[in-house]
């Protein structure tokens, strides 16, 4: 057996939550998986399946794997420890997978590292795989992906979306400084954000912007657009891996990753949150499109097979 360990909730989004459901989804085919997810039961109702199973604390998360005769665990936990892989290991498990960074000590057999940023990251008591062919983009995303890249011929419907969470309260700001009437916003309410928060942002009328509470089929609404504002998480994988152009802002915990990006030529980047609004106005959009081919190629959707063929070889 599998199991896929993850946890979210309105402080660290929801991200590692649909990434695990997605490598769980695809790896069920094959193999007999179990998920665990710390959560509440309002974000679990997004993520219910036969074969996962809702925790309210890490205690009670290695109580149902200390349960199940697990020969392989996958980590997508943000502060896993050492005292964690200690106590796994107790438990029998054959191998440890990690795909979240070492800084508290956690010692898995493998580290996956989905992107190929220019920071060395070098550890010699685990193996470590690493690149942006590891990055988990979903299914029903790939499915759609354009077979050759289609440059767009303007910009004028543009999708703003922060995540689950959006920790970093950039969906106020972007809903208060709209001023422009050259574009159509169509702005991202996500499930882990706050009641009160919605109500306030939903308050703010401009007719250019329309507001959109937790929606279902975000695929669409990302092909819908000509260019995606982000934080550089998730929805920015799925955006490149669809040939649609990307802009994320920096906030303090992602703000390596859209830098990164930035000079990878990956997506456009709009800097610190005071000057992201205007640095998008001023887009270039030959540099847009050059900038999204060449994310298009690297994010090909290839990750859950390439993950899969790596537990094929562990299970040899």
């Amino acid at each position: 057996m599998v199991i896929i360990h993850a946890r979210g909730n309105k402080n660290i989004g929801i991200g590692n939550l649909s990434r695990s459901y997605e490598l769980i989804s695809y790896l069920e085919k094959k193999r007999e998986v179990l998920g665990i997810f710390e959560c509440t039961e309002d974000l679990f109702c997004k993520y219910k399946k036969n074969n996962i199973k809702r925790s309210d604390s890490l205690e009670d998360s290695l109580k149902i794997i200390k349960k199940y005769n697990c020969d392989i665990y996958i980590c997508d936990l943000l502060d896993a420890d050492k005292m964690l892989s200690n106590r796994l290991r107790k438990f029998g498990i054959r191998k440890i997978i990690h795909l979240n960074g070492l800084e508290l000590g956690f010692e898995p057999d493998l580290l996956i590292i989905s992107d190929s940023f220019d920071y060395v990251y070098k550890n010699d008591k685990i193996d470590i795989i690493r690149g942006f062919e590891y990055y988990i983009v979903p299914e029903n995303v790939v499915k759609n992906r354009k077979k050759t890249y289609v440059p767009i011929s303007k910009v004028k419907n543009i999708l703003i979306c922060f995540g689950g969470a959006d920790p970093a309260f950039y969906t106020e700001f972007f809903s208060e400084n709209i001023k422009d009437n050259e574009y159509f916003y169509t702005i991202i309410l996500g499930p882990a954000m706050e009641e009160k928060r919605k109500v306030y942002i939903k308050s703010i009328y401009k007719k250019n912007v329309k507001y959109l509470d937790s929606p279902v089929n975000m695929v669409d609404l990302i092909l819908a657009s000509d260019l995606v504002v982000t934080l550089g998480g998730m929805i920015t994988y799925e955006a490149m891996c669809l040939g649609v152009p990307v802009s994320a802002v920096r906030w303090k915990y992602l703000e390596y990753i859209v830098k990164s990006f930035g000079e990878k030529n990956m997506i456009n980047d709009l800097g610190d949150i005071k000057n992201a609004y205007q640095n998008m106005l001023k887009l270039d959009l030959d540099k847009i499109n050059d900038i999204c081919k060449n994310a298009y190629k690297i994010i090909d959707g290839s990750s859950l097979k390439n993950i899969e063929n790596i537990l094929d070889k562990i299970e040899i």
